[in-house]
């Protein structure tokens, strides 16, 4: 199978439609609406990871007959993008392993003190380890099996965010501002799959608007770009008409090849 990135959920935390059926601007009768929280799935030189484990974990794991990973990164430690990690549980059970999860110091701290029967063995056997913690950089190079994945530091407002990006493919979520450093490492891309909340900074102040994922499209000119972390206020339809054709909203369930 070709190397490909898979669209596990586009949403924001809360998803779409919210709890209570809260669609707010998006029309329920477009399925590309209805929006599981924001994950991505890499297989790359026969390489599998995760980008987060949202609170749609296993949904988004079955949905795509997803079975075994080589690795988990996050992007940063807000439930919305961890919840789901005990669904790791089974697949590292079933598998008979314990698997690597990559993430800052920061975001590792954070993890390893919310889950902490996740990381250690008990002597009785209740609980048992299937997880292993490793820090990477914000800056920075690491790999995964046979995949070679590149880091740089996001403002996420409320902390440091990591953003990867794998060959010429990019993912950066839950990002408000980017530095010129981190900017740097997001030229001759040839996918970038970017947060974009909603359509104005006051609606979601920790996320980057449309306004300034423009901007950033227009100087980095990757070939396409897909708007993801999307919000109740961004409908699938209308940003299609919108925007042009080399910026995309996404959807769960899209497939890119990288």
């Amino acid at each position: 199978m070709s190397d490909h990135v898979i669209i596990l959920g586009c949403g924001g935390s809360f998803g779409t439609p919210a709890a209570g059926g809260i669609w707010g601007d998006c029309d329920p009768a477009e399925p590309k609406n209805e929006r599981t929280r924001a994950s991505i799935y890499i297989e790359k030189n026969n390489t599998k990871v995760i980008v987060d484990t949202s609170y749609d974990l296993r949904t988004q794991m079955n949905r795509h007959k997803i079975t075994d990973l080589d690795g988990v990164l996050f992007t940063h430690a807000h439930s919305d993008h961890v919840a789901g990690i005990d669904d790791l549980r089974m697949v590292c059970f079933q598998h008979k392993k314990i698997l690597n999860i990559y993430s800052s110091a920061e975001a590792l701290e954070e993890i390893t003190h919310r889950w902490s029967y996740i990381f250690k063995s008990r002597a009785d056997g209740l609980y048992k380890q299937f997880l292993n913690p490793i820090e990477v950089p914000y800056d920075g190079k690491f790999t995964v099996g046979n995949m070679n994945v590149e880091t740089y530091a996001q403002d996420h407002m409320t902390c440091t965010s990591l953003g990867f990006r794998v060959a010429d493919f990019a993912y950066s979520v839950d990002v408000v501002n980017l530095s010129e450093e981190s900017l740097q490492k997001l030229n001759d891309l040839d996918t970038w799959v970017v947060d974009c909340g909603a359509y104005k900074r006051d609606v979601v102040q920790s996320h980057a608007n449309l306004a300034r994922v423009l901007s950033w499209v227009e100087r980095l000119k990757p070939k396409i770009t897909y708007l993801t972390d999307l919000t109740v206020q961004m409908d699938y339809k209308t940003l299609c008409h919108e925007l042009p054709a080399h910026i995309r909203p996404a959807y769960d369930g899209l497939r890119i090849d990288i």
